[in-house]
């Protein structure tokens, strides 16, 4: 019979073996060290979706995810790259998920294609179930390797409200938002709480959102920050560091021509996703996080 090893014995045995390789003068550079790892996790600002480049590779019969290399994980990934050279991306973003079906599963985009259709579609790196049991099921599987965890999750918990209330305003949104609110908050504390957990000694960054109506009507900015404030304490809570994008987005320059460049909802498609400037912005405010102390 054979027993599994758990996570911190794993790790304390890994400790324990390099020091006695490095004791017996075996030099370091072929002493097997793990490869340092990023885990990005979220939604579709994770993944680096854009809806226009999505919809043509559906068109063409096959997505590539791949070629949805212009993300803020890929720009923060370039930078840890900088000074770790043998950096492993493992990017769990699902479009479309919630904090919801981040604790439940499954990603609905890799199993039946939702929002885009009834056909799965692929993620940068597969798995079955609950995303969050993927994250923590690979921190297991690979203690103190994952250096850098990035978190984007909580915004598809407001548009389920906005899509709800589509024909009866704000004023739908302002009464049913609150308890929605409060779901997501819960959520939020649970899966930071067990990142912490799976992953003591790494550092956690969480983003907050832009709100991408702003470019037609500044009325919804009240509830993204009201999901961001929620972000940030559930954040804190978890030892975590909070990037800050609404500012970025929403409080630079002219809003409507920050929104305008930055996303790409003033195309004909009205993509709510970033550009390639905007992902990069977004990328740059996580590099610069992930460089502090």
């Amino acid at each position: 019979m054979t027993t599994a090893v758990r996570p911190n014995l794993a790790r304390s045995l890994a400790i324990v073996l390099f020091s006695v390789l490095a004791g017996l003068g075996v030099p370091k550079s072929v002493i097997a060290e793990p490869a340092p790892t990023y885990l990005a996790l979220g939604d579709s600002l994770a993944y680096g979706l854009q809806i226009g480049k999505l919809k043509g590779q559906i068109a063409e019969g096959a997505v590539r995810p791949e070629s949805f290399d212009t993300g803020y994980v890929d720009v923060l990934a370039a930078d840890l790259k900088r000074s770790a050279p043998g950096l492993t991306v493992v990017n769990l973003g699902c479009p479309g998920e919630s904090t919801t079906s981040f604790i439940a599963g499954p990603c609905g985009f890799a199993t039946t294609g939702k929002p885009f259709g009834t056909a799965p579609l692929p993620l940068h790196v597969p798995y079955q179930g609950a995303q969050l049991a993927a994250a923590t099921a690979y921190l297991a599987a690979h203690p103190g390797t994952v250096g850098t965890i990035t978190l984007d999750i909580g915004i598809n918990d407001l548009r389920a409200v906005q899509t709800a209330c589509a024909d009866q305003g704000a004023d739908c949104i302002a009464t049913r938002w609150p308890t929605a609110l409060k779901g997501a908050e819960a959520n939020l504390k649970l899966i930071l709480g067990q990142l912490r957990e799976a992953a003591p000694r790494a550092h956690i960054l969480v983003g907050t959102y832009y709100n991408w109506l702003a470019a037609v009507d500044q009325g919804g900015d009240r509830f993204v920050e009201d999901l961001n404030r929620v972000i940030v304490a559930a954040a804190a809570d978890a030892g975590a560091r909070t990037i800050l994008v609404f500012p970025a987005f929403n409080r630079t320059g002219d809003p409507v021509a920050r929104l305008c460049a930055l996303t790409l909802f003033c195309t004909p498609g009205r993509d709510l996703h970033p550009s390639d400037a905007g992902y990069r912005t977004i990328g740059e405010l996580f590099a610069a996080a992930a460089r502090q102390p």
